[in-house]
């Protein structure tokens, strides 16, 4: 349990730098440079979700089980998660209209990903997976508001496109066995 809560804390402790300490975060970026503060960011990342990957099944094994949720709202993850990854994708790739509209679709997409797989899932260690990906993603978000908006920017539909391909396609491969090979577990109940 401790490595999968190092990994854990690492990770969003990590990706929660620039709204904790928007200064520090600014003067290491200028003091490395964009890029090698991009390097060392991305590899420290890196670093932390694996140790959480490495710990979640030493995790799972001693997590304690509330309940069985309802057969529902499992089903009802499988709603969110496929709208989720759009959005992540969206939040990724160059400015599209669902960038315009949400904002943050990526942060948007977290909240979908971590509310269904809470709602899918009743017991400890889920509850502080997911449940620390929802308060991370809602934490970033205030941050972000504070944040000055930046130039405007024309939106393309292409991006849009792009993200619901791209969101498309890995939900498909997740179905088809991507979830039950990374997490070992159906994303699908009766699957």
């Amino acid at each position: 349990m401790v490595l999968f809560l190092v990994g854990l804390l690492g990770f969003l402790g990590i990706h929660s730098f620039r709204a904790i300490a928007p200064g520090a975060r600014d003067g290491l970026e200028a003091k490395l440079g964009k890029l090698p503060w991009m390097g060392v960011y991305a590899l420290v990342s890196l670093a932390f979700f694996v140790v959480m990957c490495m710990g979640y099944d030493d995790a799972q094994m001693s997590t304690i089980i509330f309940a069985e949720p309802p057969t529902p709202l499992k089903h009802l993850n499988s709603l969110f998660s496929p709208v989720a990854l759009v959005l992540f994708f969206a939040g990724s790739l160059p400015h599209g209209y669902l960038q315009k509209y949400l904002k943050h679709p990526q942060l948007v997409g977290v909240k979908l990903w971590a509310l269904g797989h809470l709602l899918a899932n009743w017991d400890l260690v889920s509850f502080m997976l997911f449940g620390g990906f929802l308060a991370w993603a809602v934490l970033v978000r205030i941050a972000a508001k504070k944040r000055p908006a930046g130039p405007p920017k024309t939106p393309s539909l292409l991006w849009d496109g792009i993200s619901i391909l791209l969101g498309v396609a890995v939900t498909g491969w997740l179905i088809m066995g991507g979830h039950l090979i990374l997490f070992n577990r159906a994303p699908i109940p009766g699957m």
